[in-house]
This record gives structure tokens, sequence and C-alpha cells, in this order.
């Protein structure tokens, strides 16, 4: 069909992830939850990116809340021209991260010193951000996060 919109596949998989956090079917979502869908669309921006888009797309009152249909074209737009620039990073860079971090060389990071990295330095964390880390890549016995593990988990997500 000539007529067939070029991207109602991509639209489909846009309103089934926006769909998840609209629990109530009202075609709204809460700002919070933004990056949650673009990360579902394999779109990785930084707290930054992610915060001027939300500013682009919210109401000129801002509620709180975004409407789908603004949602809608901010994520076809992400997604066929600027997402060659918000891939997820290598396992090979994120494992240079973390190796960068750990000055001694000793492969693992305490969780006191990784969580303040995290919250202290660049784009900082969250309290829950640094918390649903950890619940995935701490060694709760040793109180260490084995960097090599965590960098093969975070690619391949």
């Amino acid at each position: 069909m000539a007529d067939e919109d070029p991207n109602s596949e991509l639209k489909k998989k846009i309103k089934e992830a926006f769909q998840v956090v609209d629990r109530e079917k009202k075609g709204v979502c809460d700002v919070l939850e933004v990056g949650t869908i673009i990360r579902t669309l394999n779109i990785y921006p930084t707290e930054k990116q992610l915060q001027r888009w939300i500013h682009e797309i919210e109401e000129e009152e801002p509620t709180g809340f975004i409407m789908y249909e603004k949602f809608e074209a901010l994520a076809v737009r992400l997604s066929t021209l600027e997402a060659m620039n918000f891939k997820r990073n290598s396992e090979d860079e994120i494992l240079r991260a973390f190796q960068a971090l750990d000055v001694d060389k000793k492969g693992y990071l305490e969780e006191a010193e990784l969580r303040s990295f995290m919250t202290t330095y660049g784009e900082k964390f969250s309290s829950d951000e640094v918390k649903d880390m950890m619940a995935t890549a701490l060694d709760v016995e040793l109180g260490r996060v084995y960097y090599e593990d965590y960098a093969e988990i975070l690619a391949a997500e």
C-alpha cells in the first residue's frame, strides 16, 4: 500500500510501551515515567537530554503529565533521526568506565565507594537509581561490585 505510514510498526511499539504506564487508559503518563518508556524503545539518553525532551513535550502549564500524542511524536523522531546518538554502551566501554574508577585495579569496587561515585560526580544518580543498581550489581556477602560481571549485564539489557 502506498498510503501506509512507514512508521506504523514503530508507533505500535511506542503505544505498547506507553500503555504499560498509562494504567487508567487516559492517554497520559507521569513525567517520571518518560525515561523508562524511552529506554524500553532502546534509546539511552543522558538525564540532561531526557529533561530537555520532557520540557519540550510538557504542556504549557506543566501538570506533571505528558500527553500520548506529544510523546509519540518525540519517540518517533528519536527512534528515526536521532537514535544513532542514544545507543547503549558496549560492554567494553562500560568496563573501561568502571576500570577508571578502580584505581587499585582490584577488579571490584566497594559498595560505599561506588555509591559515592554514582551520587557525587557527573550525572548524579538518585537514591532509587543507586538502589536498583546495587540490587543487580552488589555481592551482598562481600559488599562489593565485581564490575566485569556487571558490565556484561548492562551491555546485554
